[in-house]
């Protein structure tokens, strides 16, 4: 899967650094705050010298967040409903997998399962253990719990304690530990000390688990996924089965695509959902949307990058170190990572090609291979809430979305690989669709972490002009009205300076509809239908308590008031302060961050939220 040899040897762009010393590095870092900086310079332009320009700002960045929002929130209802027959069509696969297991004609597909974790509760890990325990073909998986050596002794107890209660569970379970003061080494020659987080553990933990595997467990491969998850996901019981047919379907076919294919079920923090105060549950409905939503569209032939729990080909995992030691958002760095790490050996294979027959391969261009697959069958985990009481839980949760929203760095990162790129690529391997392959990747940043808090910053000063403006703004109206077909009011409504009511409500109806399917899809049915299973995925169903004798009514009033009332309040400090925080941090200190280990309370005995009593 590396680079095939010769003499073509290019620059490995895909290991560009944004803590690099060059210029360009530094350069890069600037421009997530540098576009918020210079959309409020033009709006405010637009307020003291042309009103045309700040609604034409306003109306674009709107737009853009309305479609974005909108189209994923719809994706999500979609992909809703292919959860339930997903998971028969896993039943039905693990049936035949089990019956053609024995066949000497069939090559085994092997599980290696990686748990970075720092400080997480020990029942908790019991738990997700307990979850990967009851999967179909879970004997033949290869765990690994990756520690931490500054937990100290405390830490060493854990993996111990939990390595002795589910060593008979798997084929092999052991743990890692990530050593303290190692340096990441980038292209310049510079260094870094590494960020403690969960990418640097990974980049240990995997890199050690491929060698044991390799040397001690004598697995193949060739035919090893590799499957990464926080301590606090559960894995749907047939999860691994439906990878396992996936990958031996594509491993049978003409290509290599298994080698080349991410693996992302949508991720639902919605264990604790009832317990969790109201910044957890409204991060939690735009988190769903995102991620649910995206994952659905990977039907649809859209683009999604990998959150959270997510599957890769072992190898390709330790040829491209899809983990550097010094970032903080380690899974969607793994997977632009891995895209430029594709685009590489494409290069290469083709200029090696166009040698040997005068130049005509060359003109096929660079063809990147990684893509991801959806897998519709969600995984569970759990919001922020912290055991000591409302306010902690508000802080842990401001913690969170820091460190969330310094996820911002992948865009420097992904413009600075790509800067490296051009300056390595001849012109000859580029194509149409190599190059509309690079603008999903580098547009679905710009959505998830810039657009949003231009939108809001742009919103917001044309709000307060309106209101110091006696409530009107030039050459728009000052009446609101449910629709318009004036071309001269457009505009306006676009803006947001005239309400046009009927779309400003169509994103908010989308988002409760949305996490109303994801939870009764993923939490409430599978419970209500699992017959007295007792899997603990099928168990989870967010403890949301019946009224009038319905968890559906208390459902549908909680979306609807947190929807309504909570949602824009909640999300101007954890959104947008958070963001700006990130981007300023990127720019000065790049991914130099503390990283605070979440809060994630399961039991409904502790403290008193307002939306559950207090235990015995």
């Amino acid at each position: 899967m590396a680079p095939a040899s010769g003499d073509f040897v290019l620059h490995p762009f895909h290991n560009a650094n944004i803590h690099e010393r060059r210029f360009a590095a530094r350069l890069v870092r600037a421009v997530p705050i540098g576009l918020i900086v210079l959309t409020s310079v033009l709006v405010a332009v637009g307020v003291f010298k042309n009103t045309t320009l700040l609604l034409s700002i306003c109306a674009v960045l709107n737009l853009a967040q309305w479609l974005f929002v909108s189209s994923s929130a719809m994706f999500g209802i979609l992909g809703s409903h292919r959860v339930k027959e997903t998971a028969i069509a896993a039943e039905a696969e693990a049936i035949l997998a089990e019956r053609s297991s024995n066949s000497e004609n069939v090559v085994q597909v092997q599980h290696v399962i990686v748990f970075p974790n720092y400080e997480e509760d020990e029942a908790m890990i019991a738990d997700t253990l307990r979850c990967i325990q009851e999967a179909r073909g879970s004997k033949d998986f290869v765990v690994v719990l990756g520690m931490e050596e500054r937990e100290g002794e405390s830490g060493k107890t854990k993996a111990e304690n939990l390595e002795k209660r589910f060593e008979t569970s798997f084929r092999k379970m052991f743990s890692t530990y990530h050593p303290k003061g190692k340096h990441e080494v980038h292209l310049d020659g510079s260094e870094d000390e590494e960020v403690p987080g969960k990418a640097s553990n990974l980049k240990w933990a995997v890199n050690r688990a491929h060698e044991r595997c390799r040397e001690e467990l004598n697995l193949d491969m060739e035919n090893s996924i590799l499957t990464v998850a926080d301590a606090d996901c559960l894995f749907h019981p047939l999860y691994f089965a439906h990878l396992t047919a996936e990958f031996r379907v594509m491993r049978d076919a003409p290509g290599e695509q298994h080698r080349w294919t991410m693996w992302q079920a949508p991720q639902l923090p919605y264990r604790n959902y009832y317990i969790s105060p109201a910044p957890s549950r409204v991060w939690g409905y735009i988190s769903s949307i995102y991620e649910f939503g995206g994952v659905s569209s990977l039907i649809s032939g859209g683009h999604h990058m990998v959150f959270s729990a997510y599957s890769v080909h072992l190898q390709l995992a330790v040829d491209a170190q899809l983990w550097d030691g010094d970032i903080i958002a380690e899974d969607h760095h793994a997977y632009i990572k891995g895209f430029f790490y594709s685009v590489h050996c494409s290069a290469v294979q083709a200029m090696q090609a166009a040698k040997g027959d005068g130049g005509i391969a060359a003109l096929r261009g660079c063809r990147p291979a990684l893509r991801v697959r959806p897998v519709m069958l969600p995984v569970k985990s759990t919001s922020v809430v912290s055991a000591e009481g409302y306010w902690p839980t508000w802080v842990a949760r401001w913690d969170q979305a820091k460190r969330h929203c310094q996820g911002v760095s992948e865009l420097s990162y992904s413009l600075l690989a790509i800067w490296d790129m051009l300056c390595t690529l001849p012109l000859s391997v580029y194509n149409l669709q190599f190059m509309m392959q690079l603008s999903k990747v580098v547009l679905k940043l710009f959505l998830m972490h810039t657009v949003s808090v231009c939108q809001a910053i742009a919103l917001g000063v044309l709000t307060l002009y309106w209101v110091l403006h006696h409530r009107s703004v030039p050459y728009c109206p000052d009446r609101i009205w449910m629709a318009s077909s004036d071309g001269d009011t457009l505009l306006c409504g676009l803006a947001g300076a005239w309400a046009l009511t009927w779309p400003v409500m169509i994103p908010f109806a989308l988002v409760a509809i949305a996490n109303y399917r994801f939870i009764r899809c993923s939490f409430s049915e599978p419970k209500e239908e699992s017959k007295g299973s007792t899997s603990l995925w099928h168990q989870q169903d967010g403890e949301i308590p019946p009224t009038y004798g319905s968890k559906a009514l208390t459902l549908i009033g909680l979306i609807i008031f947190d929807c309504l009332v909570l949602l824009g309040p909640v999300m101007v400090p954890y959104g947008l302060f958070a963001q700006l925080v990130g981007c300023w941090n990127v720019l000065l200190r790049g991914n130099h961050f503390k990283y605070v280990t979440a809060a994630k309370m399961l039991s409904s005995g502790g403290p008193d939220y307002g939306t559950m009593p207090s235990g015995p």
